[in-house]
Formats: C-alpha cells, sequence, structure tokens
C-alpha cells in the first residue's frame, strides 16, 4: 500500500533533521574533544583515540536505534490509520445498505397508499351510488303512498319498521302524515311521532 505523498515528505523531513542534529552533536564532540586533547597535550591523544572511536561507534548505534524506533512508530500510525480506514469504509457501506433498504421501504409505502386511496375513492364512489338508489327508491315509494288512501297506507305503515316509517313519513306533506297516522294502531303512531320529532 502506498503512503500518501504529504505522510511520506514528513518521515524523511523527520530522519533528515534527526541525522542532522546527530551529525551535529558528533562535529560537536570532536571539536570539544579535539580542544581537550590539545589541552591534555598530544601523548594522551593517541591514548584515547580508541575510547573517542568507540563513544562516536556507540553514538551512532543510539542514531541507528532512534531511527528504527521512528520507523516502527511509523508502521504503528499507518496501521492504526488503516484500520480506521477500513472502519469508516465499513460504516459507509452499511449506511449505504440502510438507505437503500429505506428508499425500497419507501417506495413499497407510497404503493400501498396509492392503492388505499383508489379503493378508498371506489368505496366513496359505491356509497354514493348506493345512496342515490335508495333515495330514488324512497321517493318512489314516498309517491306511491302520497298518493294511497290513508287506511291503505296505514296498514302498511304498521308493518313497516319504525326506521323506514319515520324516514318516509319525514318526507311527505303533514296533512297527509296526519291523515295516514289517524289509522295507524296508537302505541306505533306514538312511535313514530317521536321518531319525526327528533329527526327534525
Amino acid at each position: 500500500m502506498k503512503l500518501p505523498k504529504k505522510i511520506l515528505s514528513i518521515f524523511k523531513r523527520m530522519k533528515l533533521s534527526t541525522q542532522i542534529l546527530l551529525t551535529f552533536l558528533i562535529a560537536v564532540k570532536l571539536i570539544l574533544g579535539s580542544v581537550l586533547l590539545y589541552q591534555v597535550g598530544l601523548g594522551s591523544m593517541f591514548m584515547e583515540t580508541d575510547a573517542i572511536a568507540a563513544e562516536i561507534q556507540e553514538d551512532s548505534k543510539e542514531a541507528a536505534k532512534k531511527d528504527a524506533q521512528v520507523g516502527q512508530d511509523d508502521k504503528l500510525d499507518l496501521k492504526l490509520l488503516n484500520t480506521k480506514k477500513a472502519a469508516l469504509a465499513a460504516e459507509e457501506k452499511r449506511l449505504a445498505q440502510k438507505k437503500a433498504e429505506l428508499v425500497a421501504i419507501q417506495k413499497e409505502l407510497n404503493n400501498k397508499l396509492e392503492k388505499l386511496t383508489q379503493l378508498r375513492n371506489e368505496i366513496r364512489s359505491e356509497i354514493a351510488g348506493k345512496k342515490a338508489v335508495e333515495n330514488k327508491k324512497l321517493k318512489h315509494l314516498i309517491k306511491v303512498y302520497s298518493a294511497m288512501k290513508p287506511q291503505s297506507a296505514a296498514v302498511l305503515i304498521e308493518k313497516l319498521d319504525k326506521d323506514l316509517a319515520v324516514e318516509l313519513l319525514s318526507n311527505m306533506k303533514g296533512d297527509d302524515v296526519g291523515k295516514i297516522l289517524s289509522y295507524v294502531d296508537s302505541g306505533k303512531a306514538a312511535a313514530i311521532s317521536e321518531g319525526l320529532v327528533s329527526r327534525e
């Protein structure tokens, strides 16, 4: 996997600055050592050359260890970045899947709503049609009962359901209703009259 150019450049700058710092420290140490040797004298210089070389070698080893540690930290950072990137990709995939599911559910709901609206309109149309037929039948009955003799109409009214009788008589002229009710059984006539009053 390739690292982004920015991260690589940061790592290169860090490594370069570490090397420059170590080189500077070694140079300072050499200069200070030279000054010290100069003061002590040339004789002791040859004896301490091995010690200085050992120190330089030790400093080089420490610098190498630091470089290795920086490289290890970089690897850890990359692993962490890769882990986070994978987690984000998984989360994006999960969210995209959820969004697709929600869109499908919304589409299904819209289809059902459309079907329900169509069914409601059909039911309303049927109810309106039935009411129109019932009104037509009721008007026809009103004409028939109005045209009959009051005695004959009363005999039929007594056999009708109270609610239908109230509905029928409430749409007739008051004079005709009075004549018909005078021939209806008094109990039934009282019940029909109450129905007529409560209807108004």
